[in-house]
């Protein structure tokens, strides 16, 4: 697959998610605003409970009102009925009980921005046992000790109508208190099912004035966000009062009753997302190690190439009957073949940590190993490679227990490569420095060289199958990318660790820290 077209995938897999990411996100806006016109509505509906209750409650208080004056209005007329008998005779000259009927008409009228109860008239109708029924009014009475005894009657008259039949409406918040609104509202909201904090407060329009509020601090955001609900308006006319509610906590509190289908949403998502990027990753990854299979199948036909070449060079040499085949020759041709034959033994060897490294499975043989022996060993059979190129390897073994449970053959690969990796990568007469010491229960090993160095990017890297450092245009290091893949793999299935310390110029050390292990 090239890159041209993975690209091509990549961008429109890529508007797909976003378009997808759009209809989802505009699809949850709409649920959100048609569950708060829901909600806006339930609030609606729950307040139109609370104007009826309190109406109903304003009616009884009236009625409780109308029944008290009534009762005084009868005590005041048997009053007027006791004047009437010390001071005056009756219609048909009967003494004794009378019953009477007091008519009263009232009208409704604006004046000075509210509204006025104005009593039309008032009049009494007297039933006297034996006659018929007479009108009294206070002009029917025209004797002199007959006004004086009936004006008391008529001052209390007075006050009492005063006092409650005033022309003028209460204020609202004589009539309701704020704990009682407060008790109306969360029960009817609690009855359409709406559990959430709220503010309320009750605004007087003509007033322009907040009269009663649940929470002062709100005060400003009730005018803002509140939802407008008139107050008294059943009796044909618009009070001006208006009780004011809003829910701090809406917002939040929707989306928790929108909570299962937010979070089903979001996780698919989530989910087509990762699966987005775990797919790109993949072919990218695929990509690149198609590349470097390629690279690896190049590198490896080229160093077979060469030993393969030279044997088949010296075998020609011997098999010519004009070469003479004397001892000297015969002896450096065999020595010739021997190497190359060594050198081919090395790069099988390669390709077999390549396998191991691709199955990931590994069946170790431990044994108890003298580390500092295996290390000398190893040093005696590159000294003459390092030496070639005019460098030298310092032993600085000094750890005081070199003994470890592992197995000989991969921990010998192991710093096999990376000696030889020290050696490669340093352009000229390297220096190469092996130490050992005891750390933490086990045995740490430090191989330092003064080469090329690797960059912070590529420290990440190198322990990745078939990477190699970028050299640019130059191939002159020859190699796999196998042999640091194949030294962390080895150290992991010793329960060790390896790590790098470089800096690009100035060389490079790799440590590697293995248990001791046990049988």
């Amino acid at each position: 697959m090239n890159r041209r077209l993975i690209i091509m995938i990549t961008v429109l897999v890529g508007l797909a998610l976003i378009i997808l990411t759009g209809v989802q996100a505009y699809w949850v806006h709409s649920a959100v605003k048609l569950r708060e016109t829901g909600f806006q509505r339930s609030v609606a509906e729950a307040m139109g409970d609370v104007m009826n209750r309190l109406e109903k409650a304003e009616m009884s208080r009236q009625m409780r009102k109308n029944k008290e004056y009534n009762n005084l209005l009868r005590a005041i007329d048997s009053l007027d009925y006791l004047i009437y008998l010390e001071t005056g005779r009756l219609p048909g000259d009967e003494r004794g009980a009378f019953n009477y009927q007091r008519q009263q008409e009232w009208d409704n009228v604006y004046e000075d921005n509210q509204w006025k109860f104005i009593k039309k008239s008032d009049s009494v109708q007297m039933h006297f046992p034996g006659s018929d029924s007479v009108v009294a009014t206070p002009g029917d009475l025209s004797e002199r000790a007959r006004q004086l005894h009936r004006k008391k009657a008529f001052l209390l008259n007075q006050v009492f109508e005063e006092m409650f039949n005033s022309p003028f409406v209460p204020n609202i918040e004589t009539r309701i208190s704020t704990g009682f609104l407060d008790t109306l509202i969360n029960v009817a909201l609690k009855a359409k099912g709406i559990n959430t904090e709220y503010q309320f407060g009750v605004f007087c329009e003509p007033r322009n004035l907040m009269v009663l509020e649940k929470n002062d601090v709100f005060r400003e955001r009730l005018l803002k966000e509140g939802l407008f609900f008139p107050l008294f308006g059943g009796n044909g006319f618009m009070s001006g009062d208006h009780l004011v509610i809003m829910f701090p906590n809406q917002t939040r509190y929707l989306l928790l009753q929108m909570s299962s289908m937010l979070i089903i949403s979001g996780g698919l998502m989530i989910m087509i997302i990762i699966a987005f990027a775990v797919m790109l990753i993949a072919i990218f990854r695929q990509k690149k190690l198609s590349e470097m299979k390629n690279d690896f199948i190049n590198n490896m036909t080229h160093e077979f190439k060469t030993p393969i070449s030279t044997v088949s060079l010296a075998c020609e040499v011997l098999n010519d009957p004009d070469v003479p085949k004397t001892d000297e020759l015969l002896h450096a041709y065999i020595d010739i073949i021997s190497q190359e034959n060594k050198r081919l033994g090395v790069l099988a060897e390669k390709i077999l940590q390549t396998a191991i490294l691709e199955k990931g499975q590994l069946n170790l043989r431990k044994e108890e190993l003298d580390l500092h022996e295996v290390i000398s060993d190893i040093i005696r059979k590159m000294s003459i490679q390092v030496q070639i190129r005019d460098g030298s390897i310092v032993p600085q073994l000094e750890a005081s227990n070199p003994f470890i449970f592992a197995d000989r053959v991969h921990i010998t690969n192991m710093i096999t490569n990376l000696l030889d990796n020290a050696n490669k990568y340093t352009p000229k007469k390297p220096l190469i420095t092996v130490a050992t010491e005891n750390r933490d229960n086990g045995l740490l090993i430090s191989i330092t060289d003064n080469g090329m160095g690797i960059s912070k990017a590529n420290q990440k890297k190198i322990f990745e199958k078939l990477y190699r450092v970028p050299t640019g245009d130059v191939h002159n290091v020859k190699g796999f990318g196998l042999g640091l893949s194949y030294v962390k793999f080895i150290a992991d299935k010793h329960e060790g660790e390896v790590f790098v310390e470089s800096e690009p110029g100035k060389g490079s050390t790799f440590r590697v820290w293995l248990p001791f292990g046990g049988k």
